[in-house]
């Protein structure tokens, strides 16, 4: 069942139960009512001597005469039904009234009282018991028929009522839920022309401020989002293929020469010098398979955690002092934290550390500021035009002086992507002779979790 059909059914059955009690009450009301006003007839028609009280030390007398002889129609007319009912059980009536079916409990009514009965003939009515000084009990009734039926009537009116309330009802929800569910019938049949075309371009026509609005912006921003992701992916595969062709071709150009030499027997005169071509290009192939996986990592995998950003900046320099001997590191960092991933931390620093190792020429300094909020990585050496700056931190991007030297121009990507992850941004700023990169990221806060 739709939702619009399961929101018409639950409103209608809502507003059903809801007309049911109202009908149920009414007829109630309406019940004891109609009760009440009998009873209060069958008191008004009580004769005089018997309704009203007694004076001190008075008897009240009462005769209701039975005889056949005397005429009683006119009696009968008025009250529609008076008997006297005798100790010994037996009851008189005037002429042609139908006498109501007693008991003996009603010789025991100590006052005034009401109940419901049935005369000789089987009709139901409404009896009064009236206690009289001589010992027998009074008995006046009036035929229930007309109360009957029209509570019979009316519970009629109710039930079709309710019926016919609960079906407009029902119409009336349908066309509502439809009408108001329409924005998501719009955005189920985009998301599933999206899932059947996987086009995330297809555009969202939902608007307003209420919750459906809200789910077609947040739907929209939802697709937006992986058509980006989906574009860096492509764009990272593109890219990815277009810088592995050249190391690719040159590793397979040094070992055809291997393969064809073993193969003829001429032993290459360069054999050393080619063997170490491919040793360095497997190396360098190699760094750049493990630079692509780094850049194709999700944001989200990154840790979150408390990082000591001085303790990575320490194994950052110990690591580049390692393979950079003829460099002097010049490191100076205040103690304090971030939120993130130490490893990732880490690789940026190094990343930077290296980008200042090749470019810096042989015993140059390299300068390194930590302070909270942000850290610098300073060279010497002949620095970046200022056209370039932004470019630099493109993927595969090398500066036109630097591409006969070693590296996949994925260093600084790699720097910036983990940055941004951990909500920080990068940039050159001026500084010293050479390059100066800032690297700024938000501080943990003291006790912080």
């Amino acid at each position: 069942m739709l939702l619009r059909s399961k929101l018409a059914v639950i409103t209608a059955c809502v507003v059903a139960v809801a007309i049911a009690g109202i009908s149920v009450v009414t007829w109630l009301v309406t019940e004891h009512n109609l009760r009440s006003q009998l009873d209060k007839s069958l008191m008004a028609s009580l004769p005089p001597p018997v309704r009203l009280p007694p004076h001190p030390g008075e008897i009240r007398v009462f005769k209701l005469r039975c005889d056949e002889g005397v005429p009683g129609q006119g009696l009968q007319q008025v009250l529609q039904g008076i008997q006297e009912l005798r100790p010994d059980g037996t009851s008189c009536a005037p002429p042609g009234v139908d006498p109501v079916v007693t008991t003996t409990a009603d010789l025991q009514t100590p006052t005034t009282t009401f109940r419901d009965g049935v005369t000789s003939s089987g009709a139901s009515a409404r009896v009064l018991l009236q206690p009289l000084d001589n010992g027998n009990v009074l008995v006046l009734s009036r035929s229930l028929a007309e109360v009957d039926g029209t509570l019979a009537t009316l519970a009629g009116v109710l039930v079709s009522v309710s019926l016919l309330g609960a079906l407009l009802v029902a119409a009336g929800g349908l066309w509502l839920t439809r009408r108001a569910l329409a924005p998501m019938e719009r955005l189920t049949e985009t998301a599933e022309h999206i899932a059947r075309t996987e086009d995330l371009t297809t555009p969202v026509t939902v608007s307003g401020q209420d919750d459906v609005g809200r789910l077609g912006r947040a739907f929209t921003a939802m697709t937006a989002a992986l058509a980006e992701s989906r574009r860096r992916q492509r764009d990272l595969v593109n890219d990815a293929a277009h810088e592995l062709r050249t190391p690719l071709t040159s590793l397979r150009t040094n070992i055809d020469l291997l393969v064809r030499a073993e193969h003829t027997g001429r032993e290459l005169p360069d054999r050393g010098e080619v063997l170490d071509r491919v040793q360095a290009q497997s190396r360098e192939f190699g760094d750049l398979v493990n630079e692509l996986v780094v850049l194709a990592r999700d944001d989200r995998e990154l840790a979150r955690e408390p990082v000591e950003v001085a303790a990575v900046v320490d194994r950052a320099v110990r690591r580049a002092r390692s393979r950079a001997h003829d460099h002097v590191f010049d490191v100076e960092r205040a103690e304090w934290s971030v939120l993130g991933d130490a490893g990732a931390l880490e690789r940026s620093v190094l990343n930077l550390l290296d980008n200042a190792v090749k470019f810096g020429p042989a015993g140059s300094i390299i300068t390194v500021r930590s302070r909270p909020g942000w850290l610098t990585v300073t060279d010497e050496g002949p620095g970046l035009p200022v056209e370039h700056r932004k470019a630099a931190f493109e993927r595969f991007w090398r500066a036109p002086g630097a591409r006969g030297l070693p590296g996949s121009g994925l260093g600084l990507a790699i720097v910036a992507d983990i940055v941004a992850g951990h909500g920080g941004s990068v940039r050159f700023v001026p500084g010293g002779r050479g390059a100066s990169v800032r690297v700024e990221l938000p501080p943990r806060c003291p006790g912080g979790a």
